[in-house]
Order: structure tokens, then C-alpha cells, then sequence
């Protein structure tokens, strides 16, 4: 008997699994339900796995196992280990109010004095960072909005949303380095193939992923990258420095390749209908935006304008040939430039027209799409789900579940440097 039939006869259900899991294998067999993610606590479309009752998130990709007594999808960290695996909205009864937590946090607004001053903050998270080598990333991931944070760990396999260090902006970005098993660390040294395991810093984060991603194997290193390739003790230098040359080279030149093989993607239609939108006057009007004319900025620019447009273009649900107008792309690519502080789309005010709306391939305007607030979806992850979806990155893979996050971090500097906040300016102290 097929897996189909045996989901769609309600005896075999009833004898398998029991009368109570009926309806949770029948939407399995449906292929989604809707139901509340226990990743990102939000009421959210789920999706079957193959032919099989594991469960992704719609929002945040967060795979959830069933709960065998009310069915409903949970992540396998939240279940119990008894007789029964339940889930947590079984026996805590706590859902809306930690929903109601998240909400606030993400919601809250932040100022760049804000910003500043957790940047400038001491705390033992950070010296633990910089004793190790991985004060730059700490500093980075501190700067990230709290719905940003959230996604990486849930990206990185936990969520720390019903942990005690949600809302501390140290703890959780000292979380997201140093968890045991599941933090960039611990992840990255499952890269290694020698037994001899170095302290990880965050020059042996970016060293394998840069291998890995962008060096094949019939080419050297010098061949690749015009920045050198540090020895242990080099890298241990500068992960120690105030103002690490060779690094901040390292991740210009990282987040510029995968931009370019991104680009290298790309068919020749697509191809072709991008540079026409370049040509066209929005596109010119934000190209001339004074915040977007630093050296630092032009990679985050391109990436921004590539990943906005195969979104866009694949929004009909074609293989990317749809149509895309060119307010409809210059509204996007101002969102991915957001994540800074409050009132930071005003620098864009001058280019932005009257019409707010997205153009459907019909010709007809639709209410513009807005992230409801507080909702995980404020992360805009989607933009590197899809950059690793056209350079065929296994996400289960140790590079695949940690390219997402460093690439979202490493762009992330370069918002930064639209507002004049340089990451070297706030590691001096520290050494």
C-alpha cells in the first residue's frame, strides 16, 4: 500500500497511529495546514516534507516534528521525553503569552544612540567574545534588530525565544557564537577534516566557508582571492587586533563573490531585464542617493538589487520570468537597506514616487505587501534562502546552515557604514 493510500484509510490511520493523530495525517496527506510554529511562536502556514508528517515553517524554515496527542507540528527540542511526546502548548499552556513577548521586542523601536551605546556597552558576553577572538561578529550580531537574531538562531537550529536571554541584546548574540553544538563555533569546526581541532575565531569561521563556496578544487587560493590566506598564529593576531585589515578585506571580498556567482545565475532574460531596469528613473534616482556612494556600500547595493528583482520575479509563481516594474524594485531594495535604527528610509524619501502599490503581471496595483508588525518575516531572510537555492547550497549541510547568517551579518556592515558607525571604531577598548 502507497504512503497516499494509507493516509487517505481512515482504519489504517486508526490502527497505525491512533484515532487522535487521524487529522494530522490527513493534512499530511494534503501537503499543509495552518497551525502555530513553536520556532518563531506566530500562527503560520505549514508544509509537508516529502511523504513524510515533518512539518516547515512558511516564515521562518523552522522544522517541526508531530506532537502524537493534539497533532500539532513542534519542534523536536520542545518535546517531552515520556510516554507521550506532547508539545509544549500541551502541558505549558504558555503560546500567546511568549507570542505577546516576541511581539514587544521585535516592535520596540531603536535610535542610533540606542545602538551606539549597546555597541559601547561592557558586559561579560562581550569580554568572553573578545578573549576568544570573535569580538568583530559579537559586534555585528549586536547591531542586528532582535527579529534578525532570532531568524540566525533558528537558522542555526535552536530558538531563543523562550530562553531567559531574550531581549539582551549581548546574550544573545554571544548565544548565537558560543552554544554548545549548534553556535558558529561548534558548527564550524564539523568543517575540519584534521583531528587536530584549533580554537575556533572568526578568521577559522570565514576561512572553510570561503573554500569551500568560492575556491574550486583545481584552483589555488591566491588564484581566487586577492586577500592572503592567514596562518593560525596570524589569524589569532589579527582576530586581536583593533583594526583587523586583512579580515575586514576578507569579508568585502566573501560577500562580493557570492553576489557575483549569484549574478553568474542568472539567465540571459533575466539578465537583460535587470539592466533595463537599472536604465530606468527610479533605479537612476536611488543609484544617486548620496548614503550609497561609499566604496563599503556597492556590494550590499548590487546584492540587494540581483536579490529584490529574482524575488520579485518569481512572485507569480513562474521560474523567474515574470515581470518586474521598477517602483516595485526600488521599494524593495530600500527595504533590504532597512535594520538600522528608526526613521532610516528618510534618506530615500527624494527617490521614492507617489504610487504605493506592486504592479501584478495583469497590470493591475495591488496594495503594497507589509510584514505584520512583531512577525519573524521583519527578518527578510527570504532574499539568502534564495541565493542559496540558485547556487545548489545543501541548508542541512555545516556551510549551508551557516552561510545564511554570515552573509546576512557581513551586509549588515555595510548598512552600518550608510550611518558612519564603522565596527573597528567600537573594538579598541577591548584590547
Amino acid at each position: 500500500m502507497s504512503w497516499a493510500a494509507c493516509c487517505a484509510n481512515k482504519q489504517m490511520q486508526d490502527l497505525v497511529f491512533g484515532g487522535s493523530d487521524t487529522s494530522m495525517y490527513r493534512d499530511a496527506a494534503k501537503g499543509r495546514r495552518e497551525a502555530s510554529c513553536q520556532w518563531c511562536f506566530e500562527l503560520v502556514q505549514m508544509f509537508v516534507i516529502g511523504k513524510s508528517v515533518t512539518w516547515i515553517c512558511c516564515n521562518c524554515k523552522g522544522v517541526s516534528d508531530a506532537c502524537e496527542k493534539c497533532g500539532q507540528p513542534v519542534r523536536s527540542a520542545t518535546i517531552r521525553k515520556d510516554n507521550f511526546k506532547t508539545c509544549s502548548i500541551c502541558f505549558l499552556k504558555n503560546f500567546k503569552k511568549v507570542e505577546k513577548q516576541k511581539i514587544a521586542i521585535i516592535s520596540a523601536p531603536r535610535t542610533l544612540a540606542q545602538l551606539q551605546k549597546e555597541l559601547e556597552k561592557d558586559s561579560v558576553p562581550r569580554a568572553n567574545a573578545a578573549k576568544a577572538g570573535m569580538l568583530r561578529p559579537f559586534l555585528l550580531l549586536v547591531s542586528l534588530p532582535p527579529v534578525a537574531r532570532m531568524q540566525i538562531a533558528i537558522n542555526l537550529g535552536w530558538t531563543f525565544i523562550v530562553d531567559a536571554c531574550l531581549g539582551d541584546a549581548h546574550a544573545e548574540a554571544w548565544d548565537v557564537i558560543a552554544r554548545k553544538g549548534l553556535g558558529l563555533r561548534d558548527r564550524m569546526t564539523r568543517m575540519r577534516d584534521s583531528w587536530m581541532r584549533r580554537e575556533v575565531n572568526w578568521y577559522s569561521v570565514l576561512l572553510p566557508l570561503c573554500e569551500e563556496l568560492c575556491v574550486p578544487a583545481y584552483m589555488n587560493w591566491s588564484e581566487e582571492f586577492v586577500s592572503p590566506k592567514l596562518s593560525y598564529a596570524e589569524a589569532l593576531s589579527e582576530c586581536h587586533s583593533a583594526k583587523p585589515s586583512n579580515i575586514d578585506a576578507l569579508e568585502n571580498e566573501f560577500s562580493d563573490k557570492i553576489g557575483k556567482h549569484q549574478r553568474a545565475r542568472m539567465s540571459s532574460l533575466q539578465a537583460c531585464s535587470l539592466a533595463e531596469l537599472k536604465n530606468s528613473e527610479p533605479i537612476r534616482k536611488l543609484l544617486a542617493v548620496p548614503c550609497l556612494q561609499g566604496q563599503a556600500i556597492q556590494p550590499l547595493l548590487s546584492y540587494a538589487i540581483d536579490s529584490s528583482y529574482l524575488q520579485l520575479a518569481r512572485r507569480d509563481g513562474s521560474d523567474g520570468t515574470g515581470a518586474v516594474e521598477p517602483d516595485d524594485l526600488l521599494l524593495d531594495v530600500i527595504d533590504f537597506f532597512s535594520g538600522v535604527c528608526e526613521g532610516e528610509k528618510d534618506a530615500f524619501k527624494a527617490c521614492i514616487t507617489a504610487r504605493e502599490g506592486k504592479m501584478g503581471r495583469d497590470g493591475v496595483v495591488s496594495e503594497r505587501d507589509e510584514n505584520p508588525p512583531g512577525s519573524i518575516l521583519n527578518a527578510n531572510i527570504a532574499g539568502f534562502w534564495l541565493t542559496m537555492d540558485l547556487l545548489d547550497i545543501d541548508t542541512s549541510a555545516p556551510s549551508g546552515r551557516v552561510l545564511a547568517p554570515i552573509l546576512q551579518m557581513l551586509l549588515h556592515k555595510a548598512r552600518l557604514s550608510m550611518h558612519g558607525i564603522r565596527i573597528e571604531d567600537y573594538c579598541r577598548k577591548d584590547f
